[in-house]
């Protein structure tokens, strides 16, 4: 019965014969490989769910918040009130990423030591990692809400300037 349901499904024949290489019994290929399965499939979702993972990446993005700053700043993209809100976020923004990434550099310092480690040592390590992934993807959602405010504020500006081009050339008569 077994060797039928292999027959009509071939992919899966094949993957299971390959698990049965290493000597596996039916069952025991079928948990591995569904355990294999569950493990791709966690991570596209935890990739999905955390585009930003480490301090590097979320440097990045905050590098990319200065930069369209500055070319709104350029451009005189913001409105009454905007630029102190705008500025305050980026630095509040910055702060944070560089603190995380201080927080990195110092748990890269203790790992270096060389020390034996214990298990408390170990769960003490991954608490914070997992505080540092929630602490990098909070502000790694803030700078993406910033750098969308700061888009819309540059679309703005460059969509009322070419109103402005439009209406000049609207008003200018046209020569004969």
């Amino acid at each position: 019965m077994a060797a039928q349901f292999y027959e009509s499904e071939p992919r899966l024949a094949t993957g299971l014969s390959l698990l049965n290489l290493f000597g596996l019994s039916s069952t025991t290929a079928k948990v591995c490989g569904g355990f294999i399965a569950v493990l791709i499939i966690a991570y596209f979702v935890l990739h999905f769910r955390y585009p930003c993972r480490s301090s590097s990446s979320l440097t990045q993005v905050v590098g990319q918040a200065t930069a369209l700053f500055k070319e709104c700043l350029a451009t005189h993209a913001f409105h009454v009130g905007e630029y102190d809100r705008f500025r305050r976020t980026l630095n509040q923004v910055t702060a944070r990423a560089s603190e995380i990434a201080s927080r990195t550099h110092c748990l890269d310092e203790t790992n270096a030591s060389g020390e034996n480690s214990s298990l408390h040592d170990y769960s003490n390590k991954m608490s914070f990692l997992c505080k540092r992934l929630k602490d990098v993807v909070k502000c790694h959602r803030d700078a993406r809400v910033l750098l969308r405010n700061l888009e819309v504020c540059l679309m703005r500006a460059s969509h009322s300037q070419a109103q402005f081009q439009l209406l000049q050339r609207a008003t200018v008569p046209a020569s004969p």
